[in-house]
């Protein structure tokens, strides 16, 4: 009997360990398919990095790009870029004498004189100038014109381009890490096909960044160097009416020997045609006179 239930105890000590031992099987198996497919996702990607080389690198450089664009817009932002004109009118009391100043103000303030016509001569001339002047020292210049004459018109207008700086800056940059990497790709051509696509696509982001830079660097010169359009002129005056008594008694003096003088040269001038008229009225009175004698001898 004893032996019967030790028996027993043994099958089901074995039946339990059975049990035990495929849970513990399962929960295993169901542990390390849970954990395969983030072991899996590594090799996948070193092998599309392996198969793709020039793609990853692109990727790579191209995010660099965006990191180093934000930088460059941030940094950039601190400094405003103002185009600053100038347009001014003066009544100068000598046009030759202002354009000769206006001339030595420009070279004085580190600037240049881009235009000049003068019109006309004496007191009727007039002078349209463009002036170029660094940004700093465009209200020195227009202060200094204040002093020529006397200003009848004088305004400044300013237009931010900040932000369309900001943009070429940006898109120059991006174009400039492109075209590298084309020339990159150039270099690894492996086909004729290959080649001249490169090529064609290198040809036209070249000829998008010298456009843009040459945008760039116009607005740059236009925000560092100001320009003033000057306009003068001279206004001629009559003289101020004040009271002179001697000077009329001149005047009339001399205004009546004016007179007495075209009165005395009228004569000189009508002198013979009265000569000659006289002569003419005294041959017709003479013939009258003898015809009248006539008829009362007669009679």
């Amino acid at each position: 009997m004893r032996l019967n239930g030790v028996k027993r105890s043994l099958v089901s000590l074995a039946t339990s360990g059975v049990i035990i031992a495929t849970g513990i099987g399962l929960l295993s198996g169901c542990g390390s398919n849970g954990a395969t497919p983030a072991f899996e996702d590594a090799p996948y990607s070193d092998e599309v990095a392996a198969e793709t080389p020039e793609l990853a690198s692109e990727m790579s450089m191209d995010a660099a790009g965006v990191d180093g664009g934000a930088d460059s817009r941030t940094d950039s932002q601190t400094d405003q870029q103002i185009i600053r004109t100038a347009y001014v009118s003066v009544d100068v009391d000598d046009v030759a004498t202002g354009v000769a100043a206006i001339a030595d103000l420009a070279a004085d303030l580190e600037g240049q004189l881009q235009s000049q016509s003068v019109q006309g001569s004496g007191e009727d001339s007039t002078a349209n100038m463009t002036v170029r002047v660094p940004a700093s020292n465009l209200d020195t210049l227009l202060a200094s014109i204040d002093t020529l004459g006397e200003v009848t018109s004088s305004s400044v207008d300013a237009q931010d381009v900040t932000v369309e700086v900001i943009d070429l800056e940006a898109r120059i940059t991006t174009l400039e890490e492109s075209i590298d990497r084309l020339r990159d790709l150039q270099s690894q051509a492996a086909s004729v096909a290959d080649l001249v696509a490169v090529e064609s696509e290198l040809s036209t982001r070249q000829a998008e960044l010298e456009s843009l830079t040459a945008r760039r660097d116009y607005l740059t010169r236009q925000v560092d160097m100001s320009t003033a359009y000057i306009s003068l002129t001279s206004t001629t005056t009559g003289p101020g009416v004040t009271p002179d008594f001697l000077g009329g008694l001149e005047r009339g003096w001399n205004s009546l020997i004016s007179l007495a003088a075209g009165v005395i040269t009228l004569g000189g001038f009508l002198t013979p045609y009265l000569l000659i008229a006289g002569a003419i009225t005294a041959i017709v009175l003479v013939i009258v006179a003898l015809s009248r004698r006539d008829r009362k001898e007669k009679s």
